[in-house]
């Protein structure tokens, strides 16, 4: 499968640091303060899978932004160490992240940072398979010629859920770090219900909370690339003002093509890639 992709991460108008971190074609951005930063390749997962992630830190002041970047290091240890990903049982996947959860909380008590912890949303894209996975409400969408729908299930409940009110505030009930000890990992093959010129968009909430889902569409549908969705996303964020960090990776499938060769026939220079 040929890909494009795109990922941008901005502080925003109203946070002085950036807690969202961005994992794209094995590079790790984290902690930018002002500005914005962006990362474009092509890719030929049949030959050299990859995985695509963001992360929204939470915990005040540099905890955040720890914790965003330590989970995406970990998860640039597994995409390295374990080939083939793809065919990772589901209990091998929520294995790995609960000892990724397990190292978030061990940091945050030797370092008196107790409480910090990050949401996490990313794509893998293998020889033979296309998984999206989360925790928290950090959001992966699925854009197409049929419309746009949400891939993932927010772990959070709203504000009006837990007090009767009418704030759209909302509580995550899923984080890696936290404190948490019961992880909630959803993990998604969507490799079935892709085509040649499908999108999918990976976001933080500081998209999400200003710009609704018709609207998400409409930038993915009259985008002409990749780079040019995620600008109009990320400006599209600050013109309504979000109050948040804002990240987005856009990834075009240019051509289906997967590989069949079965994951135990790779060569050991394959199975390193």
């Amino acid at each position: 499968m040929i890909i494009h992709y795109f990922g941008i991460t901005e502080k925003g108008n109203f946070r002085s640091h950036n807690e969202d971190s961005m994992y794209v074609s094995g590079e790790i951005v984290a902690g930018t303060v002002s500005g914005s930063f962006g990362s474009t390749g092509i890719r030929d997962s049949s030959h050299s899978p990859l995985i695509l992630a963001l992360a929204d830190g939470m915990g005040g002041h540099t905890s955040g932004e720890i914790a965003s970047r330590l989970t995406l290091e970990k998860l640039a240890w597994m995409e390295r160490a374990i080939q083939p990903l793809e065919e990772l049982p589901r209990a091998g996947w929520q294995n790995l992240f609960r000892k990724i959860n397990n190292e978030i909380n061990e940091h945050a008590l030797q370092t008196g940072k107790l409480g910090m912890g990050t949401t996490l949303v990313g794509a893998l894209f293998g020889r033979r398979k296309v998984l999206v996975f989360n925790m928290g409400d950090s959001r992966a969408y699925h854009f197409s010629s049929r419309g746009i729908h949400k891939i993932t299930v927010d772990h959070s409940f709203s504000d009006s859920v837990r007090g009767g009110s009418h704030s759209s505030r909302s509580y995550i009930t899923s984080c890696i770090g936290g404190g948490t000890t019961d992880l909630q990992m959803d993990l998604f093959d969507i490799t079935n219900s892709l085509s040649e010129g499908d999108r999918i968009l990976l976001c933080t909430d500081g998209l999400t909370d200003v710009i609704k889902i018709d609207d998400l569409e409409e930038i993915l549908k009259n985008a002409t690339n990749v780079k040019e969705a995620c600008s109009h996303l990320a400006e599209e964020a600050n013109l309504r003002m979000t109050r948040d960090n804002t990240s987005v990776i856009v990834i075009e499938v240019k051509e289906m093509a997967l590989s069949h060769a079965e994951p135990w026939k790779l060569t050991p220079s394959e199975r390193k890639r």
